[in-house]
């Protein structure tokens, strides 16, 4: 059976209303239909975990206390979602490890981050490389540009790119600061360039393009491999 491990990006998720409601529900509805997948979900912060950092960067707290607060906002997140996912572990595992061995048992491990220093980018490359799976990054772009496109109309979109100009675009942006904005940050694309994990960075608002991605199949998104 082949493996996968999504990463969803916290900003789709961690809002309120109707509309967050109704994509959970259409995500949910996605990942029942692909039973003859393995599958393992990673979170990430969104605006809870920002509301937070930004609160404790105003108190003076430590760069390692805001990294723990956007982790402890990461594992709400993955709590909530594991609750309208179906074959979810009702846990959420605090380690690479745990989540691999839920993996093994045939059910879905949903996590947050880990460990301060490890966005949730480098949490699913790592768990991807450890269970050897496909990784498919669920985020608010609809793939990956030369430079920021809300910035530069004129920035350009990669269709397909190789892990070698992965690596060195995100080692411009990537500044390892809690909640830093990148698509994808250099320690999370190192670690997949060193174990070959092919990575699909696509528009998670777009449901069919994130089940195109997880299948395989042709998408409108971004292709990193060898």
């Amino acid at each position: 059976m082949e493996r996968v491990v999504i990463k969803i990006g916290g900003s789709l998720i961690s809002s309120q209303g109707e509309e967050v409601l109704d994509y959970i529900h259409g995500l949910s509805s996605v990942l029942a239909s692909l039973n003859n997948y393995s599958l393992a979900l990673v979170v990430g912060g969104g605006e809870t975990a920002r509301k937070y950092v930004s609160l404790a960067r105003e108190l003076g707290l430590s760069v390692y206390d805001q990294d723990i607060l956007g982790i402890e906002a990461t594992r709400l997140n993955a709590k909530l979602l594991a609750g309208f996912i179906p074959r979810a572990w009702p846990n959420v595992p605090r380690t690479v490890d745990e989540a691999g061995e839920i993996v093994e048992l045939g059910y879905i491990p949903v996590m947050g981050g880990t460990v301060p220093g490890h966005t949730t980018n480098t949490v699913a490359a790592l768990l991807a490389e450890a269970i050897g799976a496909r990784l498919v990054n669920l985020t608010n772009v609809d793939g990956i540009y030369d430079k920021d496109p809300r910035e530069h109309p004129d920035a350009k979109k990669f269709d397909r790119m190789s892990y070698e100009q992965l690596i060195k675009l995100a080692a411009m942006y990537d500044s390892r600061e809690a909640r830093a904005h990148f698509v994808f940050d250099l320690l999370a694309s190192k670690i997949v360039a060193r174990s070959g994990v092919e990575l699909h960075i696509v528009d998670g608002r777009d449901l069919e393009t994130v089940k195109k991605a997880i299948l395989g199949e042709e998408h409108n998104g971004t292709v990193v491999s060898e």
